[in-house]
């Protein structure tokens, strides 16, 4: 199999890191490394992470534009 996901690069330097592309053989959606528990758990934290991101930033644009109003 070849891997087709691309290496992460931080400045100058490239890093062991891979950005997934879904279609890869080896990384790719339903693959036995996508599958993994620790790999479904990851995803699942860092979508709820987001999720939470989003909705603290939809209460702050609230709060922002009530305060506008307010002056």
């Amino acid at each position: 199999m070849t891997c087709t996901c691309g290496r992460i690069k931080v400045g100058w330097e490239v890093t062991q890191l891979r950005n997934c592309n879904p279609d890869c053989e080896e990384h790719g959606v339903g693959t036995a490394w996508y599958t993994e528990p620790e790999r479904v758990a990851k995803r699942q934290r860092d979508n709820e992470r987001l999720i939470d991101l989003q909705l603290r930033a939809r209460e702050a644009r609230r709060q922002a534009r009530k305060s506008k109003e307010e002056s």
